[in-house]
């Protein structure tokens, strides 16, 4: 017991040690002058700003890709940080004087700490998601927007900048000399700890080098920002290319830390507790081809292949259309799920119009080849648990409930050719909606019959609006 006391006095001693370092150099250079000299290298600088601009770039777009594959708010806002430090950072380094400018201008010698103040923003939003689920839900409905919102910041910016338009007209020391940069600095630095503290906790509950490397990130930004404020127009001084370094440091920290975790999932460690397990209404979709054991033990493998090839090449992009995803393909079997993320209010309809869409492709394939096995499609709505399972090297989100048991009954019981739906999908679908009652089945595993209605056809959203406006 003493020894874990121990250990754990010496891990937070460290921690805090890590921490005050940078600010005990800062104000070791600010205090003696002799130690603060002057170096100027303009190339130095631009490739410095321009490289870590790229590896926030880099880090945008996977964190960006995996956050709108698992639908996580709060790598999505992590995403849009670095997309606007990477931003801010390369109009930096493309200002930087003899490069591609002749001179300096002030919306590129103060990009940087504008910039982290707009990261700021987005960090602290993505160390609070948990606590806001309403926004958080938002945001990942969104991620298209705000991301156009982020670019369309850079671009404004720059073209203020080069057109030197008011409040960048007048020279600017990227040091807080003004009132209003030293506001925004210490906003940026007051959101950075927030952050900081919050995915400390983060890191608590799930430790991993990423989590620990975010954790760092933000505390080495939150001193930048001090530099920000304290080194005033000491540019190029060592004091100025300390905080400066504080920033290259904090990237490069995540970039390595996520470079160390599983390809396949390198942001799993982030990811919010809604997003390993949550529950809700979700719509199911099974499909499969009758008589498929049959075609395969008189056919050729090489055209169960071409087959096979041909189904999913049908079936992949109407799911994807109507909002769904595939959870998974086993030999002529296939699930897939609506309002997994729940986003999709009009689930039900969505998984309906796909089973009919599914019936009426493959109806004209198999017309084309006599002999190949027709369709048969089941699905159902109702309550489930969308769930983590595995572990590293291998991570599935599965659809657990009663319902996704029923939509695979229902598909089993579906005519050849027909779409069988369940009683509370019927509920769901649009008035005009044609779909007659079968009688009710009984299905393996459940004692009560299920009311199944055989569907034909679902009002289009684009029928429905016209109804409605005439």
């Amino acid at each position: 017991m003493h020894a874990a006391r121990t250990r754990r006095f010496l891990v937070a001693a460290a921690w805090v040690f890590a921490v005050a370092l940078p600010l005990i150099g800062l104000a070791s250079l600010l205090l003696r002058s002799r130690l603060d000299p002057h170096w100027e290298d303009h190339r130095v600088h631009f490739v410095l700003f321009l490289s870590v601009g790229a590896v926030d770039f880099a880090l945008a777009a996977a964190s960006g890709q995996a956050a709108r594959r698992r639908g996580d708010a709060r790598v999505l806002l992590i995403s849009m940080a670095f997309l606007a430090t990477g931003g801010f950072l390369a109009l930096h380094a493309v200002g930087t004087p003899g490069v591609l400018f002749d001179r300096d201008l002030t919306g590129f010698t103060v990009a940087i700490p504008v910039g982290l103040v707009i990261a700021a923003g987005f960090a602290a939003a993505s160390a609070f998601a948990d606590a806001r689920p309403a926004l958080a839900h938002r945001a990942i409905r969104h991620p298209q927007a705000l991301q156009a919102l982020v670019v369309a910041t850079m671009a404004i910016w720059f073209a203020y900048t080069v057109a030197e338009l008011p409040p960048l007209d007048r020279p600017v020391a990227e040091g807080a000399t003004s009132a209003l940069l030293k506001v925004l600095a210490g906003l940026g630095m007051v959101l950075y700890a927030a952050a900081a503290l919050r995915y400390l906790s983060v890191y608590r509950a799930q430790r991993s080098l990423l989590t620990a490397a975010i954790t760092g990130c933000f505390v080495l930004l939150a001193e930048a920002m001090i530099g920000v404020v304290a080194t005033g127009e000491r540019a190029w001084h060592a004091s100025w290319w300390e905080w400066h370094g504080l920033i290259v440091l904090a990237f490069l920290l995540v970039a390595l830390a996520a470079q160390r975790e599983w390809r396949d999932e390198r942001f799993r460690a982030l990811y919010l507790p809604t997003t390993r397990e949550r529950s809700g209404e979700v719509s199911v979709l099974f499909s499969d081809l009758a008589g498929f054991t049959g075609f395969t033990e008189r056919t050729e493998p090489r055209e169960v292949a071409a087959m096979l090839t041909a189904y999913y090449e049908r079936a992949a992009p109407a799911i994807a259309r109507a909002g769904g995803e595939i959870e998974h393909f086993a030999g002529d079997g296939l699930l897939a799920t609506f309002n997994t993320r729940g986003d999709r209010p009009d689930h039900a309809a969505r998984a309906a119009r796909t089973g009919l869409e599914l019936q009426r492709a493959w109806a004209e394939v198999s017309d084309a080849h006599p002999g190949w096995p027709r369709l048969r499609v089941g699905v159902n709505t109702g309550p489930a648990i969308v769930r983590e399972m595995g572990g590293h090297g291998h991570v599935a989100y599965t659809v657990v409930g009663d319902s996704v048991n029923v939509g695979a009954r229902l598909e089993a019981h579906a005519p050849v050719g027909g779409v069988l739906i369940g009683e509370e999908t019927r509920r769901r679908l649009p008035e005009g909606t044609v779909a007659t009652p079968v009688a009710p089945l009984r299905v393996k595993g459940k004692d009560a019959t299920v009311e199944a209605f055989a569907l034909e056809s679902v009002p289009s959203r684009e029928r429905r609006l016209t109804r409605s406006r005439s």
